[in-house]
């Protein structure tokens, strides 16, 4: 069911106004409504940044020793805390802070450094044969200088030049080369340079020859490079400080969560005002928290308006509670429609079930969630997805039975019985019986679709459209069914008896079902209008609906689809495995041990690949097709001022 909610107006002395709001945070059941500008705030904006670059800072130098931190082991529980046991980091956590980003910042800059020094060596790589020292290179009172790399051809056309002395150094190709003239000759040498492929270079600012040069670089490189190493191991030692960089983090976290609080809270010169959302059952846990810390408050708890968009708050039974995950998965509802939950939940693990239909695989995917919960003891998002895939697992033993599979092969041949499974029947033999069971299931979802809408409408008092909108096609549905079923009988194995007279029966009520469906459509669908041709018209608008339906109906083929997907993939993979077992000597125990191996993988891939599928198409049938009848989308969450942590959990 959807939570009733309350508008809270809570008017406090201002000086008790931090406690109290640190108080309605660890009780986690008011949603504050901001009702203050930014200028209003403007302080408390400002401390608000202060935390969050703070919280910012501990989870770099986190992520920067998170890799040598101690590892806790994969099924391990989530870390839990006292709040007091992370405010006390907090301290501890900034001296380690410091201490990494000391150590970041050194390691950052001998990077800089060695990237420099690379770039510096490859630029002076080239000259490594140059005799002169560096400085030494430049203009003199006769003569001009020309540094570069030039080509074979360019070179060449140099030694043609009697203006230009020229030296050269490195391999053939592109080689650089010191050239020299005179000064008063240094304009047409520059022109010279520009018609052939001349890449001007500037030797770095060095002293000695470049290759004095590049071996005090590789002696400087190697000193870094060491001290690299001593900051990587010092960096390593940190990674023992992580989990209180987690604490502090987490505690920060609380505290930014806080001050956000009070920057949206109205303030005056003595006193303070907060609006916010509070749920209808928790309200006495808001005065139990207040009274914990101050009689001096007044509060008021009202309805919304009619204006006033209230959170949406979902509350089920413990079997239902997890298929909530699916709900917020697409939208939660609007406050004031339905909560769709309890209503989903039996037809998801039903379609579930027949999409994957094999025990074997159902028994892996149940096994496994059950598993991963007791152990790692999951919450929120993760416990929600691993529950609905739980009892679908569940679902998909039974569907397994009721088709005969199991890991893709056939019961029979297990328990050497003789055409005793399937239960039910064989889709690998039986395609057409089996797509008629699907889109049997199809259509008894979609008309509980419609009788849901009915219920809503009759507590809205709209008895015509319950019965007009909703019944109408209620009773085509099912008028169809009891129709076709004669005929669908016979595609059963074995056929369903059904005899002639009762046949004739069953076809005439469903086709007096679909007439009586069809004029409630024809002549109530345009009610509202008083033109009767205008009405005449809307109704045989609503009956072109048929063409929406049957895609709707034909959408529910998809369940056959993946049963026979994971059907025949199991299959292929049995056969090729046995194919691996059928050697002789030696070559029939390597051929064992490997088909062993690969049954394992594959089969594990396909409960993967395939539960995929089916959680995904699964729930494309509730939301398109379930959801369109009745589903009134658009709710918000509700977000309480509460502990948020990311690494650890608050202990009571």
């Amino acid at each position: 069911m959807i939570v009733s909610m309350k508008r809270l107006t809570l008017v406090g002395i201002r000086r008790e106004e931090t406690k109290i709001l640190r108080a309605l945070q660890k009780a986690g059941a008011v949603e504050i409504i901001r009702v203050t500008s930014d200028e209003e705030g403007g302080q408390d904006n400002q401390r608000l940044d202060e935390v969050a670059e703070r919280i910012s800072r501990l989870n770099e130098s986190l992520s920067a020793v998170k890799p040598y931190a101690p590892k806790a082991g994969f099924f391990a529980p989530a870390r839990e805390e006292k709040l007091e046991t992370l405010q006390q980091d907090v301290g501890a956590a900034e001296q380690a802070d410091g201490r990494i980003r000391a150590i970041l910042e050194e390691k950052k800059q001998i990077e800089a450094r060695l990237e420099k020094n690379n770039s510096t060596y490859a630029a002076l790589l080239p000259w490594a044969d140059l005799p002169e020292r560096m400085e030494t290179i430049g203009e003199s009172r006769h003569t001009r200088c020309f540094m570069g790399l030039v080509d074979g051809a360019g070179e060449a056309a140099i030694d043609e030049n009697p203006l230009l002395f020229a030296e050269y150094y490195g391999t053939p190709g592109s080689r650089a080369a010191l050239l020299v003239c005179h000064k008063e000759d240094a304009r047409e040498a520059a022109a010279f340079l520009k018609t052939i492929n001349w890449t001007d270079v500037v030797l770095p600012k060095l002293t000695g020859t470049p290759r004095e040069a590049m071996s005090a670089l590789e002696a400087e490189d190697t000193g870094l490079e060491k001290r690299l190493m001593e900051l990587h191991e010092e960096l390593a030692a940190c990674g023992v400080s992580a989990q209180v960089l987690e604490n502090a983090a987490d505690a920060l976290s609380i505290e930014r969560d806080n001050l956000a609080a009070e920057s949206d809270v109205k303030k005056g010169a003595d006193l303070f005002q907060l609006e916010g959302w509070v749920r209808e059952d928790e309200m006495d846990a808001v005065e139990k928290a207040l009274q914990s810390v101050t009689d001096a408050y007044y509060t008021e708890y009202r309805d919304p308006t009619e204006d006033e968009v209230p959170p949406t708050v979902l509350k089920n039974d413990t079997f239902n509670t997890p298929f909530e995950f699916l709900i917020d998965l697409y939208s939660l509802p609007d406050a004031r429609g339905i909560d769709a939950t309890p209503y989903m939940t039996p037809f998801y693990i039903l379609l579930f079930g027949v999409m994957l239909s094999d025990t074997g695989y159902g028994l892996v995917l149940a096994l496994g969630t059950w598993l991963f919960m007791k152990l790692k003891k999951p919450t929120g998002g993760m416990k929600g997805l691993l529950t609905v895939l739980f009892w679908g697992g569940i679902s998909t033993m039974v569907w397994g039975v009721l088709v005969g599979s199991f890991f893709g092969l056939d019961f029979d041949t297990i328990f050497g019985t003789k055409d005793l499974f399937p239960l039910l029947i064989d889709p690998t033999a039986n395609p057409v019986g089996m797509l008629l069971f699907c889109l049997l299931l199809g259509i008894i979802h979609l008309s509980a679709g419609h009788l849901i809408k009915m219920k809503m409408c009759l507590s809205d008092k709209d008895w015509q459209g319950a019965v007009f909108d909703n019944l109408s096609w209620v009773l085509i549905l099912l008028g169809v069914v009891l129709a076709a079923l004669p005929m669908a009988a016979t595609f059963f194995d074995p056929p369903l008896e059904l005899g002639w007279f009762t046949a004739l029966h069953l076809n005439t009520v469903g086709l007096v079902m679909i007439l009586a469906g069809s004029v409630m459509i024809l002549f109530f669908k345009g009610r509202d209008k008083k033109n009767p041709i205008s009405r005449l018209a809307s109704g045989f608008g609503g009956l072109y609906g048929v063409t929406s339906y049957l895609s709707d109906i034909l959408s529910y083929a998809r369940l056959l689809a993946l049963g026979i997907a994971t059907g025949y993939l199991a299959m292929v993979f049995n056969t090729l495995c046995s194919m691996l077992m059928g050697g002789s000597g030696i070559m029939k125990v390597v051929g064992f041990l490997i088909a062993v191996v690969l049954l394992i993988a594959l089969h594990l891939f396909s409960v993967a690949i395939n539960t995929l599928g089916s959680f995904v198409h699964c729930a494309r049938l509730q939301y398109v097709e379930f959801f369109g009848k009745f589903y009134e989308a658009g709710g918000k969450a509700f977000r309480p001022l509460r502990y948020k942590t990311k690494h650890v959990q608050i202990s009571k």
